[in-house]
Protein backbone atom coordinates (compact mmCIF):
# COMPACT_ATOMS: atom_id res chain seq x y z
CA UNK A 1 0.00 0.00 0.00
CA UNK A 2 1.05 3.95 -0.56
CA UNK A 3 2.04 5.61 2.18
CA UNK A 4 0.14 8.72 2.61
CA UNK A 5 3.33 10.66 1.56
CA UNK A 6 3.17 8.98 -1.42
CA UNK A 7 -0.49 8.96 -2.65
CA UNK A 8 -0.22 13.40 -1.62
CA UNK A 9 3.09 12.63 -4.35
CA UNK A 10 1.11 11.48 -6.70
CA UNK A 11 -2.45 13.68 -6.44
CA UNK A 12 0.23 16.39 -7.02
CA UNK A 13 2.02 14.98 -10.22
CA UNK A 14 -1.33 14.03 -11.71
CA UNK A 15 -3.37 17.64 -11.00
CA UNK A 16 0.22 19.12 -12.48
CA UNK A 17 0.41 16.97 -15.77
CA UNK A 18 -3.79 17.98 -15.91
CA UNK A 19 -2.93 21.55 -15.36
CA UNK A 20 -0.04 21.44 -18.22
CA UNK A 21 -2.68 19.46 -20.48
CA UNK A 22 -5.49 22.37 -19.88
CA UNK A 23 -3.09 24.65 -20.05
CA UNK A 24 -1.48 23.05 -23.52
CA UNK A 25 -5.07 22.54 -25.17
CA UNK A 26 -6.45 26.28 -24.10
CA UNK A 27 -3.55 27.66 -25.94
CA UNK A 28 -4.06 25.76 -28.78
CA UNK A 29 -7.76 26.86 -28.99
CA UNK A 30 -6.48 30.07 -28.79
CA UNK A 31 -4.13 29.95 -31.43
CA UNK A 32 -6.55 28.04 -33.75
CA UNK A 33 -8.91 31.64 -32.77
CA UNK A 34 -5.99 34.16 -33.19
CA UNK A 35 -5.55 32.60 -36.83
CA UNK A 36 -9.51 33.07 -37.67
CA UNK A 37 -9.68 36.23 -36.38
CA UNK A 38 -6.62 37.56 -38.48
CA UNK A 39 -8.42 35.77 -40.83
CA UNK A 40 -11.63 37.26 -40.53
CA UNK A 41 -10.36 40.69 -40.06
CA UNK A 42 -8.99 40.04 -43.42
CA UNK A 43 -7.31 43.80 -43.81
CA UNK A 44 -9.34 43.58 -47.26
CA UNK A 45 -6.33 41.85 -49.24
CA UNK A 46 -7.86 42.90 -52.31
CA UNK A 47 -8.45 46.26 -51.37
CA UNK A 48 -4.38 46.32 -50.39
CA UNK A 49 -3.77 44.92 -53.41
CA UNK A 50 -5.05 47.80 -55.26
CA UNK A 51 -2.98 50.62 -53.42
CA UNK A 52 -1.31 52.63 -55.59
CA UNK A 53 2.03 51.48 -55.28
CA UNK A 54 1.70 50.92 -51.49
CA UNK A 55 0.61 54.53 -50.81
CA UNK A 56 0.15 54.74 -47.43
CA UNK A 57 -3.02 57.39 -47.77
CA UNK A 58 -4.51 54.41 -49.88
CA UNK A 59 -3.15 51.60 -47.16
CA UNK A 60 -5.09 53.55 -44.16
CA UNK A 61 -8.24 54.27 -46.55
CA UNK A 62 -8.94 49.90 -46.60
CA UNK A 63 -7.73 49.69 -43.05
CA UNK A 64 -10.52 52.21 -42.41
CA UNK A 65 -13.19 50.36 -44.88
CA UNK A 66 -12.20 47.04 -43.27
CA UNK A 67 -12.57 48.85 -39.31
CA UNK A 68 -16.69 49.89 -40.18
CA UNK A 69 -17.27 46.38 -41.62
CA UNK A 70 -15.77 44.45 -38.69
CA UNK A 71 -17.72 47.16 -36.39
CA UNK A 72 -21.06 46.78 -38.28
CA UNK A 73 -20.61 42.94 -37.57
CA UNK A 74 -20.13 43.80 -34.06
CA UNK A 75 -23.18 45.68 -34.17
CA UNK A 76 -24.86 42.95 -35.64
CA UNK A 77 -23.66 40.34 -33.06
CA UNK A 78 -24.86 42.67 -29.94
CA UNK A 79 -28.34 43.48 -31.31
CA UNK A 80 -28.88 39.84 -32.20
CA UNK A 81 -27.86 38.79 -28.78
CA UNK A 82 -29.61 41.52 -27.78
CA UNK A 83 -32.71 40.42 -28.47
CA UNK A 84 -32.66 37.19 -26.94
CA UNK A 85 -31.70 38.08 -23.83
CA UNK A 86 -34.06 38.33 -20.62
CA UNK A 87 -34.59 41.95 -18.94
CA UNK A 88 -31.55 41.20 -16.00
CA UNK A 89 -29.09 39.40 -18.85
CA UNK A 90 -29.49 42.81 -21.28
CA UNK A 91 -28.39 45.41 -18.45
CA UNK A 92 -25.44 42.79 -17.77
CA UNK A 93 -24.68 43.07 -21.64
CA UNK A 94 -25.16 46.44 -21.75
CA UNK A 95 -22.78 47.77 -18.90
CA UNK A 96 -19.85 45.03 -20.19
CA UNK A 97 -20.31 46.60 -23.79
CA UNK A 98 -19.85 50.01 -22.32
CA UNK A 99 -16.93 48.79 -20.28
CA UNK A 100 -15.24 46.99 -23.60
CA UNK A 101 -15.22 50.40 -25.53
CA UNK A 102 -13.93 51.89 -22.74
CA UNK A 103 -11.09 49.47 -22.80
CA UNK A 104 -10.59 49.51 -26.32
CA UNK A 105 -10.43 52.95 -26.85
CA UNK A 106 -7.99 53.36 -24.00
CA UNK A 107 -6.14 50.26 -25.12
CA UNK A 108 -5.94 51.54 -28.77
CA UNK A 109 -4.91 54.93 -27.86
CA UNK A 110 -1.62 53.39 -26.29
CA UNK A 111 -0.19 52.37 -30.30
CA UNK A 112 -1.54 55.80 -31.39
CA UNK A 113 1.84 57.75 -32.39
CA UNK A 114 1.49 61.68 -31.12
CA UNK A 115 3.68 62.65 -34.13
CA UNK A 116 1.29 61.32 -36.46
CA UNK A 117 3.01 58.83 -38.44
CA UNK A 118 1.50 56.22 -40.83
CA UNK A 119 3.30 53.32 -38.47
CA UNK A 120 1.34 55.17 -35.65
CA UNK A 121 -1.95 55.58 -37.45
CA UNK A 122 -1.63 51.70 -39.05
CA UNK A 123 -0.85 50.44 -35.61
CA UNK A 124 -4.05 52.28 -34.05
CA UNK A 125 -5.76 50.98 -36.65
CA UNK A 126 -4.12 47.20 -36.45
CA UNK A 127 -5.69 47.54 -32.67
CA UNK A 128 -8.82 48.47 -33.28
CA UNK A 129 -9.38 45.69 -35.90
CA UNK A 130 -7.94 43.47 -33.65
CA UNK A 131 -10.06 43.66 -30.43
CA UNK A 132 -13.08 44.33 -32.76
CA UNK A 133 -12.95 40.68 -34.11
CA UNK A 134 -12.03 39.37 -31.14
CA UNK A 135 -15.10 41.29 -29.35
CA UNK A 136 -17.03 39.88 -32.51
CA UNK A 137 -15.81 36.25 -31.84
CA UNK A 138 -16.88 36.50 -28.13
CA UNK A 139 -20.51 38.31 -28.80
CA UNK A 140 -20.98 35.12 -31.81
CA UNK A 141 -19.93 32.54 -28.88
CA UNK A 142 -22.46 34.00 -26.75
CA UNK A 143 -25.17 33.72 -29.75
CA UNK A 144 -24.23 29.93 -29.92
CA UNK A 145 -24.04 29.09 -25.90
CA UNK A 146 -26.73 27.24 -24.87
CA UNK A 147 -27.99 29.25 -21.64
CA UNK A 148 -27.93 33.09 -22.06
Amino acid sequence: MFSHFAQSRLVSRATKVMIICLAVLWNGQLLAETDKAETDEGLSKDCMDKAVNGAYSDMLQCDGEELDRQDARLNDAYKKLMSELSPDRKKALLKAQRVWIKFREANCDYWADPDATFEGRANTIGCLLRMTVGRVKELEGMLEAPQR
